[in-house]
């Protein structure tokens, strides 16, 4: 069970990681007009949904996995990481899907400007999230 849980853990975490590492360069490409909007949007999308069912994945799995193997003996550094994917989540859902919502509205409407601010705010907020993970995985290593 516990390897089991282990392996679950990994793979979602890696491709919640994973996942998003296309998408700046996908939202640049887009703002200058190289790709079409559509395809654009819908691969966005696409990336959203796989980023709420890998992060919430990640964490399931990880609380799992603590519990499966006592959590009392789990190390600080786990916890410390836990934390920061429940912060990257919440980033996630209460600043970055927001701004995904108006980029894809200034998209939609043909709207470069606003396109272009929605894309770039997104992209830093993907890098927030990708620091964090980063940091969550360095504590989950380090800390068990």
């Amino acid at each position: 069970m516990v390897v089991a849980l282990t392996v679950l853990h990994i793979a979602l975490a890696a491709a919640w990681f994973g996942h998003k590492l296309l998408v700046p360069a996908d939202i640049k490409a887009s703002i200058r007009g190289e790709t079409a909007p559509g395809p654009f949007l819908g691969r966005l999308q696409r990336a959203e949904r796989v980023g709420q069912v890998t992060g919430l994945g990640t964490l399931l799995a990880g609380m799992g996995l603590a519990f499966a193997v006592d959590a009392s003996t789990v190390g600080y550094g786990v916890w410390i990481g836990a934390t920061l994917v429940v912060a990257t989540i919440v980033i996630g859902a209460v600043f970055a899907r927001p701004v995904s919502k108006r980029l894809e509205a200034a998209v939609t409407s043909g709207d470069r400007v606003a396109a272009t601010v929605a894309g770039q705010r997104l992209n830093r907020l993907l890098g927030v999230e990708s620091l964090l993970w980063l940091g969550a995985l360095t504590g989950m290593v380090l800390g068990s």
